[in-house]
């Protein structure tokens, strides 16, 4: 799963957002849990639109 940060408004905030690509990824059961929130709250209201 990946997510865009828009809106960076200045070179410091660019390079916070491009340093989180250093992080360890999520562990499974964070991924699904954002995989079920996704699904029970927000599906309905956006998916259509891609």
């Amino acid at each position: 799963m990946t997510s865009v940060i828009p809106g960076a408004r200045s070179p410091e905030q660019a390079r916070a957002n491009a340093a989180a690509a250093g992080l360890p990824p999520l562990p499974g059961t964070t991924l699904e849990a954002v995989g079920d929130l996704y699904d029970r709250r927000i599906r309905a209201q956006v998916h259509h639109r891609w």
